[in-house]
């Protein structure tokens, strides 16, 4: 693999941080990272982030160090690695307080990341612990359709689905849509968003003591198609994130039947 040398530096001051009067520029670190993951070299990926980890440990720039944690603690949670992301998430956390930038947007950011990885491990209350702090510094800081609102409102409603708080789920579903069909490129989110108001839906049927699908069926299968619509615009751009987004829906066509859909999408997620 390419290294990133130690004289990529970019040497600028620390206004906000004590003691701190470098930071390491990370663009090209986590161009670098895509990379490898969207190749699947895991193992690479990971050996990247901890050897800069370790350098921004040696020069005590912490504000470098969130920011590869907060990478890091996305690269778990895909590698299914509960342990491991808890202990990152706890970090993270950490130096947003020595840092002070629990009411900033780079902050929130970082616990919306945080609460995502306990709720994908089975800890939805303490997901919404985190959830909730993002939110109070998003709704004070930004537009209401901003993409960061979206990502929060549907990140935030997987973990009420788990909680059973099915219709406050929903609400926040069809809101990051409406957000997110305002940006170009936004349709992938948006798509993402409709697969699971299917999965809602299909929990609520799950749950519903009269047993009756039909109640359900539709809305499943309607969520399903305009999913599929969307992921199907000609403006898409067939890059890695498309194939990333790929990847993680057809597995959700299959669930509900849409074979050809999941096989279409298999093959567009292997195109490179």
């Amino acid at each position: 693999m390419e290294e990133l040398k130690k004289d990529e530096y970019v040497v600028k001051p620390c206004t906000t941080c004590a003691g701190e009067n470098r930071i390491i520029d990370i663009s090209r670190i986590i161009k670098k990272l895509d990379f490898l993951c969207d190749k699947k070299d895991f193992d690479e990926a990971e050996r990247l982030i901890n050897y800069w980890l370790k350098e921004a440990s040696s020069n005590n720039d912490k504000r470098t160090e969130l920011e590869l944690q907060n990478e890091y603690i996305g690269f778990l949670r895909k590698q299914n690695r509960k342990d491991d992301a808890i202990i990152h998430s706890k970090r993270c956390i950490e130096i947003i307080d020595e840092l002070n930038l629990g009411n900033t947007i780079s902050g929130a950011t970082v616990m919306l990341n945080v609460a995502t990885v306990y709720k994908a491990f089975g800890e939805p209350d303490i997901a919404m612990t985190y959830f909730r702090k993002a939110e109070s510094v998003y709704s004070d800081s930004l537009k209401k359709d901003d993409k960061l609102l979206a990502g929060l409102y549907n990140n935030m409603a997987l973990a009420l689905v788990d909680l059973g708080q099915f219709d406050a789920a929903e609400k926040l579903y069809l809101s990051a849509i409406s957000i997110m069909l305002k940006y170009d490129q936004g349709e992938l989110d948006a798509a993402i968003s409709y697969l699971n108001m299917a999965d809602l839906f299909y929990k609520k049927y799950s749950v519903d003591p009269s047993g009756d699908y039909t109640v359900y069926g539709n809305v499943i299968d309607e969520s399903c198609k305009k999913a599929w619509e969307l992921l199907n615009k000609k403006t898409l751009n067939r890059d890695s994130y498309y194939r990333f987004v790929a990847e993680k829906c057809a597995g959700t066509f299959g669930y509900y039947g849409y074979f050809l859909y999941e096989s279409e999408l298999k093959k567009r997620a292997n195109d490179v």
